[in-house]
């Protein structure tokens, strides 16, 4: 599913770019093994998961970020969300999503947030 995904860096952070609009269970269950192998390959920096393109999403995305987070602060790291819709935006807060990572309206928040979290 490497068409579904765009990995590439911002201001020397990684960000997982979502390219699809619907990111559900069936879109994750065929995507997530490629993920994985992408953020192992690159031993799970700090990063950013750019919803930005999502307009639908399902509690099962939510159990995967919440995976790849214990990985990444187990290595030190941080994962922050980017989510520009409102209605993903209300799942995520009903989840709680938001208390455990962070989320911000635009790249450039996210970005200066790692950046000044990781003093770069």
């Amino acid at each position: 599913m490497e068409g579904h995904f765009k990995l590439h860096e911002y201001r020397t952070i990684l960000v997982v770019e979502v390219l699809v609009e619907k990111f559900d269970f069936f879109e994750l269950s065929e995507s997530s093994g490629y993920l994985r192998k992408m953020l192992h390959e690159r031993h799970y920096p700090s990063m950013i998961f750019d919803l930005s393109r999502v307009t639908f999403i399902d509690s099962s995305v939510f159990g995967f970020l919440l995976e790849i987070h214990n990985i990444i602060k187990k290595k030190g790291n941080e994962i922050v969300v980017v989510c520009t819709d409102q209605g993903v935006l209300n799942v995520m807060i009903m989840l709680t999503v938001p208390d455990i990572i962070k989320v911000f309206q635009s790249r450039e928040k996210a970005g200066e947030y790692l950046n000044i979290k990781l003093n770069l």
